[in-house]
């Protein structure tokens, strides 16, 4: 037991969790969002729709 380093508190967090709310929510952070969402929803549909008319059990 006396072999053991002593326990520390865990380091902060750095990065985007550390910067104000004036920057996370920004128009540009709110914009950036939207189009990530936007990309993710086209590209889950377009699979889904190309899936759905490759196969023909399907329909």
């Amino acid at each position: 037991m006396a072999d053991e380093p002593k326990v520390r508190p865990a380091r902060p967090l750095v990065g985007y969790r550390d910067v104000g709310e004036d920057v996370r929510h920004s128009r540009r952070a709110l914009t950036r969002a939207w189009v990530i969402l936007a990309a993710l929803m086209a590209i889950y549909l377009g699979w889904t729709l190309v899936i759905y008319f490759l196969e023909p059990g399907l329909r």
